[in-house]
């Protein structure tokens, strides 16, 4: 937990003294600059709403293609809004998903970034902000880049912001609340800011100051525009000050990538897979079970080779795998991982709606709780397989929590016809069958648990 609530000196014209709440302060709006798949300007890669896209004073969102320097994304309104929100004690509307977690945990990703990058130097980034939330001083210690969205999957949940391979029939098999303007459409699959704006330019920005990158797509493992960051990042000579992180599909592991990797300080992967075996072959197809198992314990294998100082995995919690996410539990358990966290990061999925596990008809979500509940009884006991730092196991936990929370948080069954259009007319154009993969759920689906 955090410390109890201090007081800090406050600088600004009239040097009034302001009361911080620790209870909400983030580092993120401090610090941070993220860049999205369409190459617009974000506060934070989980803020929810419109307020999570910075805007400048007439309202505008804030593009690559501006070149805006540190000072002007970090000293935009909306940034310098939510700081001031946080200097006052309140949780930013954006901020709703880890103040939900919190209230379930204790523990969400607002206290790792905190950990990760204040240094105990609260007090000082404090000093430096006006009581309107203006930072005198901007510095940017943590890029979190999306790369565009080429990716080599389509997976069910995702949406053709984050991979162009959506757009085409992106349409064809959303129910009619969920479909985009085909204009809308078209231009996700044909534009590509990392090909029209420069990633070297984004990058040099960075440099002076960064600790960390934090790549993305899209898939950035295939993205070549990835490797020209780093090579940048080595050529410049701050290479060994700078940890990388990714979010990937851990589809490929290209040499090209895990051979320039021992130039920086460390490596983090947050590795996203859904399911055991056929499971997640559906959920993010075309990936196959195979390979995700192979570059599982090639990561295992070459943790210190390849520099990485952590690798876990990342599993969204749907309807598809609400049943049997305990399997995929089970497989990293027991898959003899000496490296790699052989506990996984649950996390509920919040869009598309129709997917979400708050539409689990109620016998179906006793199971569910069930399970899930005696998986939080095994690594409370410590019992063989979860051997794994007390901090990470807690995580574990406090992840399991959340998404019994989030599921138990309301009932959505009404909203199963979405659900079941949508399994129809992707099943159609996959050539899948989302009653093979889950049969468990669709028996709920097909005896009377729903009208």
């Amino acid at each position: 937990m955090l410390v109890l609530e201090k007081r800090f000196v406050m600088r600004n014209h009239k040097s009034s003294m302001h009361k911080h709440s620790p209870d909400t302060f983030c580092v993120i709006p401090w610090l941070h600059r993220m860049t999205d798949e369409q190459g617009f300007h974000k506060l934070c890669c989980i803020a929810v709403g419109e307020g999570n896209s910075l805007r400048n004073a007439k309202g505008e969102r804030l593009h690559i293609s501006q070149k805006l320097t540190d000072e002007q994304v970090l000293n935009s309104p909306t940034a310098k809004e939510v700081r001031r929100q946080m200097m006052s004690g309140a949780w930013p509307e954006v901020c709703e998903r880890c103040r939900q977690r919190e209230e379930v945990s204790g523990k969400s990703i607002r206290h790792q970034l905190n950990v990760r990058f204040e240094h105990g130097n609260r007090e000082e980034l404090l000093s430096q902000t006006r009581a309107d939330g203006t930072l005198e001083r901007p510095v940017i210690r943590y890029a979190d880049i999306r790369l565009g969205n080429v990716c080599n999957l389509t997976c069910r949940m995702c949406v053709p912001d984050a991979s162009r391979l959506w757009a085409p029939f992106y349409n064809k098999v959303q129910p009619k609340g969920w479909r985009r303007p085909e204009a809308e459409l078209k231009a996700l699959g044909g534009n590509n800011w990392v090909k029209h704006e420069s990633v070297a330019w984004l990058i040099e920005q960075c440099l002076p100051t960064a600790e960390s990158f934090n790549f993305a797509g899209g898939e950035p493992l295939i993205i070549p525009e990835m490797v020209e960051a780093l090579e940048l990042c080595i050529h410049s000579g701050r290479a060994g000050e700078i940890s990388l992180s990714y979010n990937t599909n851990l589809t490929v592991l290209p040499e090209k990538v895990t051979s320039l990797w021992p130039h920086f300080r460390h490596v983090s992967l947050v590795c996203s897979v859904d399911g055991y075996g056929r499971v997640n072959d559906y959920i993010r197809r075309p990936s196959k079970w195979t390979d995700i198992d192979r570059n599982l314990k090639a990561l295992d294998r070459h943790f210190d080779e390849w520099n990485i100082r952590w690798a876990g995995v990342s599993a969204t919690v749907q309807l598809h795998n609400i049943l049997s996410v305990h399997e995929l539990i089970a497989y990293l358990r027991n898959a003899g991982f000496s490296r790699l966290l052989p506990v996984p990061q649950l996390v509920p999925l919040f869009y598309p709606g129709y997917l979400s596990v708050q539409g689990l008809p109620r016998p179906a979500k006793a199971v569910a709780r069930q399970r899930l509940e005696s998986e939080i009884e095994r690594a409370e006991a410590g019992k063989q397989g979860y051997q794994a730092d007390p901090a990470d196991i807690a995580a574990f936990i406090g992840s399991i929590r959340s998404v019994i929370e989030f599921m138990d948080a309301k009932d959505t069954t009404p909203g199963l016809s979405d659900f079941l259009f949508f399994c129809r007319e992707s099943d159609r154009a996959f050539g899948d069958s989302w009653r093979e993969i889950a049969p468990e759920l669709a028996q709920y689906l097909g005896t009377g648990h729903i009208k």
